[in-house]
């Protein structure tokens, strides 16, 4: 506990003088901030890197470690369809704070206790990545319709399908704007326009975006009219999505009901720990008592999941 205590300080007295230190140093730092942009947009023009930096860490040990690895593959997928920029190295030294902070704040209660919070703090990144993903996704899935009528609108009026896509890049904001633009910039820089919308469709990774590619390359080896298939396209989009609300819509009382089962246990506990302590200190003081608080965790932790996956319907 002790060592802990010790923890929490030295990160806390950490935070506080960094955030002192920028307080006392906002002025310079805004102005520094303001002329490197100005330096940037100016005579001497951006600064433009055409290779790619394959680092997985800053630090060379580390990216020599992680580098060549299948999980780090996995990582790097999984950052990049988060929307996220960070390196692999950044989320490795994030996953093993969190999982050192789980160990030692569960040293007190056992080593089971310390091993089940090492665990969730490991995990924490993850999960993160996992939850961020989702949001993502479901605001591709929004965008995507009126990016698909803008295309047309655009092809219509005359540009051609790379200059469309360029305009969606330009005028939508993010997700599906930075997608569309990361798109025509590969193909502008010498990528075949196949394996460009199969790189959009690797990154994004949904049904709907497979949907359109797909849509995209059948055109480009048979023929036809690209405006009507993407209208089409576009109207399935809509569809889907209607009846992915109303499903929701359905599922929301189940939903409620597996968070509120949930939580019951916690709120029970909670409130007997304020009326009676005495009577469930020796769940702490005990190590059975710490064997069934965490094996009673796992049980809650795998329930709420399970019900979650019960009340979710994929189309």
């Amino acid at each position: 506990m002790q060592t802990l205590i010790l923890f929490l300080v030295f990160f806390g007295t950490t935070f506080v003088l960094l955030g002192l230190y920028v307080f006392a140093n906002r002025r310079r730092l805004e102005a520094t901030a303001a002329l490197k942009a100005r330096i940037t947009a100016g005579a001497l023009g951006p600064d433009v890197r055409i290779l790619r930096d394959l680092r997985k860490s800053a630090v060379p040990s580390l990216d020599r470690f992680l580098t060549g690895r299948s999980v780090t593959v996995l990582i790097e997928t999984a950052i990049e369809r988060a929307g996220l920029h960070g390196a692999v190295g950044e989320f490795a030294l994030a996953s093993a704070l969190l999982a050192s902070m789980g160990l030692l704040a569960g040293q007190s209660f056992g080593l089971f206790a310390a091993l089940g919070a090492a665990t969730v703090g490991l995990l924490l990144p993850t999960a993160l990545l996992v939850v961020m993903r989702r949001r993502r996704v479901r605001r591709l899935e929004e965008q995507l319709p009126e990016a698909i009528d803008m295309i047309v609108n655009a092809m219509r009026a005359g540009f051609s399908f790379q200059a469309a896509m360029k305009f969606v890049g330009e005028e939508m904001t993010a997700p599906i704007g930075e997608e569309f633009a990361t798109f025509y910039e590969e193909q502008r820089l010498g990528l075949d326009v196949r394996d460009a919308l199969l790189d959009l469709q690797e990154r994004i990774d949904t049904l709907d975006i497979k949907m359109f590619v797909t849509s995209l390359l059948i055109q480009r080896e048979t023929g036809g009219n690209l405006s009507e298939v993407l209208t089409g396209l576009s109207s399935l989009i809509r569809d889907r999505s209607a009846l992915r609300d109303q499903i929701d819509t359905l599922t929301a009382e189940p939903k409620l009901t597996g968070n509120a089962l949930s939580a019951l246990p916690l709120l029970a506990f909670a409130v007997i720990m304020l009326l009676n302590r005495p009577m469930m200190q020796p769940m702490f003081d005990a190590d059975a008592g710490r064997y069934t608080l965490v094996f009673a965790a796992g049980l809650l932790t795998v329930g709420f999941l399970v019900m979650r996956r019960i009340a979710r319907i994929d189309l």
